[in-house]
C-alpha cells in the first residue's frame, strides 16, 4: 500500500510539472505582451505630443525609414519626407492643443503591432473658443532591434 501511495504520488508530480511549468510561460508571455501594448500606446501619445509641439525631429525619430501614411487630409499616400513637410504645414509652430487618445485596439503578430483609435484634439482659436476635431487612426509598428518604429498609418476625419 505504501509504495502504491508514493507510486502514485510521482505519476502526479510528473504529470502536473509541466502544466505548472506552461502556465507560468503562459503568465509570462501575458505580462510581456501587456507591457509591449503599453510601450506602443505610449509612443503613440508621443507621436502626437510631438506633433503639437512642433518637434518634428521627435516625431520623425519614431518613424521608420519606409514609412507610408495617408492622413485624411490629403489625396493620396505620403512617404516619410512628404510626412515631414505635411507636419510643418499641420502645426508650423508649437500650439496649446490638446488631445485625448480612445483605444479601440491593438494586435501583435510577432514584431508588428496594429493599433486603432480615435483621437480627440481641442484646440483654441483666437476668440479662445475651443474647436475639438475627431479622427479615426490607424497605425502599423514595426520592431525595428529593440526599438519600435512607425511603418504606416491612416486617418479618417470624422
Amino acid at each position: 500500500m505504501k509504495n502504491t501511495v508514493l507510486l502514485w504520488t510521482i505519476i502526479l508530480a510528473f504529470i502536473l510539472f509541466p502544466c505548472s511549468q506552461a502556465y507560468s510561460a503562459t503568465a509570462d508571455r501575458d505580462n510581456r505582451r501587456d507591457t509591449v501594448e503599453e510601450e506602443i500606446w505610449s509612443l503613440e501619445e508621443a507621436y502626437f505630443s510631438n506633433l503639437y509641439k512642433a518637434n518634428y525631429e521627435g516625431v520623425l525619430a519614431i518613424a521608420h525609414g519606409k514609412f507610408l501614411g495617408w492622413p485624411g487630409a490629403v489625396p493620396q499616400p505620403i512617404d516619410r519626407e512628404e510626412s515631414a513637410r505635411f507636419m510643418k504645414q499641420l502645426a508650423p509652430r508649437p500650439t496649446s492643443c490638446t488631445f485625448r487618445i480612445e483605444r479601440a485596439g491593438i494586435r501583435m503578430l510577432g514584431e508588428v503591432a496594429l493599433t486603432q483609435y480615435i483621437i480627440h484634439v481641442n484646440c483654441g482659436d483666437t476668440a479662445e473658443v475651443t474647436k475639438t476635431q475627431s479622427s479615426r487612426i490607424t497605425h502599423t509598428w514595426v520592431k525595428e532591434g529593440s526599438v519600435w518604429k512607425l511603418l504606416g498609418g491612416m486617418s479618417y476625419d470624422r
